[in-house]
């Protein structure tokens, strides 16, 4: 009877150890990290091939990108919490931190692209008087109101605005004598035969000419929110790491950056290819980006759209 209540104790033992061994082991390794990225519907910029190739996911993060219908929308979401990242217009990022947003610019993305677009040939100082369609709360009209005053001294006053949605700015010039406008919408109507009246990187080149700027014109910057900054540095300088990666494969796979605008913005081959040739992407904050970005905030200044003088001021993140 021992001997048998002896054998069943080792047998318990050994059935007990066994299950114990053959318990699932708890997952050693951390989900991977998500990062918010914010960015105006229907604008380009190296997000779209930082998603569609997956530097994100090669860097260690996984990028959550939200397509914003209004630029307003992506300044409430950086005020609210409720993005990590954007990519937003240089002077944009001036506007928010003079407002108190506490925001640190972690790299350039892209050279201004933007253009006046019109139905007839005529020089950007012969927009006095006329008609323009422009997305109102968009730091593309905020520049060239910009650019009109500091240029030709056109002021608000001497022209009338009208406000056009993405979707309606080849309609609106039924009505319009010039729209303003960024790419892809820029390419769209150039391959149908609208006339370019400027160009912004030549109102740069113009304003350079007189002294008002230096540097690169820069358009686009990817800004973080400062509280992300503190708590998340390492995934910080990730994201920087990818959006790197993603400009270098933009630059050097024409084809293949092609197709991916292509499919995402729904472009015949026609202007995908017109859009390739206009657009200039960067990466990273030289001391030379840092100077076109001083000096597009000096003539956001100039022409009225800054209301402080944003000389001393310095958001920028140099890890």
């Amino acid at each position: 009877m021992r001997k048998l209540l002896a054998l069943l104790i080792v047998g318990l033992v050994v059935l007990t150890a066994g299950c114990i061994s053959s318990s699932p082991s708890k997952p050693t390794e951390t989900a991977t990290p998500t990062v918010r990225a914010a960015t105006l519907l229907g604008g380009i910029s190296t997000l779209d091939i930082m998603q569609a190739k997956g530097f994100d996911e090669k860097n260690g993060f996984h990028v959550k990108v939200l397509r914003l219908a209004k630029t307003p929308d992506i300044i409430a979401a950086l005020e609210n919490g409720e993005t990590d990242f954007a990519v937003i217009p240089a002077e944009m990022a001036a506007k928010l931190a003079q407002s108190g947003v506490d925001i640190r610019i972690v790299a350039v993305d892209m050279l201004q692209n933007q253009a006046i677009i019109g139905k007839e040939k005529m020089k950007p100082e012969d927009l006095r008087g006329k008609k323009i369609g422009a997305v109102v709360a968009s730091g593309t009209f905020k520049l060239f109101q910009a650019y009109m005053k500091a240029l030709y001294n056109i002021t608000p006053d001497d022209y009338t605005v009208v406000n056009v949605p993405p979707g309606s700015i080849e309609d609106s010039l039924k009505d319009v004598d010039a729209v303003v406008i960024w790419e892809p919408m820029v390419s769209q109507l150039i391959v149908k035969n609208y006339t370019v009246i400027a160009t912004y990187s030549g109102l740069w080149d113009e304003a350079k000419a007189r002294g008002l700027v230096q540097g690169p014109p820069v358009m686009l910057v990817w800004v973080v929110r400062g509280d992300f900054l503190k708590e998340h540095k390492d995934l910080v300088d990730a994201f920087i790491r990818a959006q790197e990666e993603s400009a270098a494969y933009w630059k050097n796979n024409e084809a293949d950056t092609e197709k991916v605008l292509k499919n995402l913005y729904h472009l015949d081959e026609r202007t995908v290819k017109t859009l390739y040739g206009r657009t200039e992407v960067v990466s990273g904050l030289t001391d030379g980006m840092i100077t076109g970005i001083k000096s597009e905030w000096h003539l956001a200044y100039l022409g009225g759209y800054l209301k402080e003088n944003p000389e001393n001021l310095d958001i920028f993140y140099r890890g």
